[in-house]
């Protein structure tokens, strides 16, 4: 009986080198679903008290406009940090005139009088701001996924967010600890309107949809315990190539990883993992696309190693889609309780929409 493996190139890692794993087809579970009609689109949902809250959105959402936005939410006031201060110095004081710091581009309500001073027009994904509620509410934000990088800036705090599992999202101190920029750096979180200092990063957990200030100790690259590496900037382009995904290790123990197809209602990408078939005489080593199911499934891998990295090629059944170009979103989740979001395109050129 053949035995399908993946067979991970070194691709210059400087882990340690090259990695095999099986991928046991066994246990798909499916258990997920998207709320979208297009298929690179998703809800995010944020909850927002009384007053300020620092929150990281994730999604770029369908109307950039602050007031498409916050349409029918107690939400007056907006803000985002576009350049961070000369000065390590930073908002201590969620309370302070905004716009009299500079760097930050602020949005008021049209019910404000100082809304003639607004300084914000579209409110974007992946990025972090403070926004003011007079009630408490929940902020529901469909918008499509992007590719997130965090640009830090060094020696400097950086107000950031990432994606994190909801809830159960690891502590700071495990988040950062693979970084040396970021590793027993201070952070601050907001807490009752004010900046309050993480005194406890072992045992404080990081919240989904939060924002945050921590310090980078000179440059930085790091994106959180799993790197996630795409050949486009855009995601996995597959039917046209471009549908390896690279996986690494960037914490300091190994890491439980679990990859999670998440269609939109149209159905998504119909996937295949090509893996290498071993054990026909005939044919030794030969690379098999195996089938995934159609719609929601996920995938546990087995675990990655310190320093290590492992290649995931996808392809997609281009006999079995509908349409020229189908899209859907992979989600890959690691034990500590980190995201990566990764939106694919699939193509079948012998179609026109």
């Amino acid at each position: 009986m053949s035995i399908f493996r993946a067979v991970v190139p070194n691709k210059n890692w400087s882990g340690n080198g090259t990695l095999r794993w099986f991928f046991p087809l066994l246990a798909i579970v499916v258990s997920l679903s998207a709320r979208a009609e297009d298929g690179l689109q998703r809800t995010q949902s944020i909850s927002l008290g009384k007053g300020w809250n620092a929150v990281f959105l994730e999604v770029e959402p369908v109307d950039t406009s602050p007031a498409k936005v916050f349409a029918g939410l107690p939400v007056d006031k907006a803000a985002t940090l576009f350049e961070n201060p000369v000065s390590n110095q930073f908002v201590t004081d969620s309370t302070i005139n905004l716009s009299t710091s500079s760097g930050w581009g602020i949005w008021y309500s049209g019910e404000l009088p100082e809304s003639f001073l607004r300084s914000l027009d579209a409110i974007h994904g992946n990025r972090a701001y403070l926004v003011h509620a007079t009630a408490p509410c929940q902020w529901n934000v469909l918008g499509e996924v992007e590719r997130a990088v965090i640009d830090w800036k060094p020696d400097a705090y950086n107000f950031v967010g990432f994606s994190v599992r909801s809830p159960g999202g690891p502590t700071f101190a495990e988040f950062f600890a693979g970084s040396p920029a970021h590793r027993g750096q201070k952070i601050y979180r907001l807490v009752n309107a004010r900046w309050k200092q993480v005194l406890q990063p072992a045992t404080e957990a990081m919240r989904s949809g939060e924002a945050f200030w921590i310090f980078c100790d000179g440059p930085s690259n790091y994106q959180g315990p799993l790197t996630v590496e795409t050949p486009l900037r855009q995601g996995l382009s597959v039917g046209r190539g471009d549908g390896e995904l690279i996986l690494r290790n960037a914490c300091p123990h190994p890491l439980g990883l679990t990859i999670h197809h998440v269609p939109g209602v149209a159905g998504g990408v119909p996937l295949s993992v090509v893996v290498s078939s071993v054990g026909d005489p005939a044919n030794p080593i030969s690379a098999v696309g195996v089938p995934m199911p159609s719609g929601t499934w996920q995938q546990a891998l087995p675990p990655l190693e310190v320093g290590g990295s492992v290649a995931v090629p996808f392809e997609c059944r281009s006999g079995d889609m509908l349409k020229a170009e189908q899209a859907t979103l992979l989600k890959i989740t690691t034990d500590l309780g980190s995201e990566n979001w990764v939106p694919v395109r699939g193509f079948r050129d012998d179609l026109n929409d």
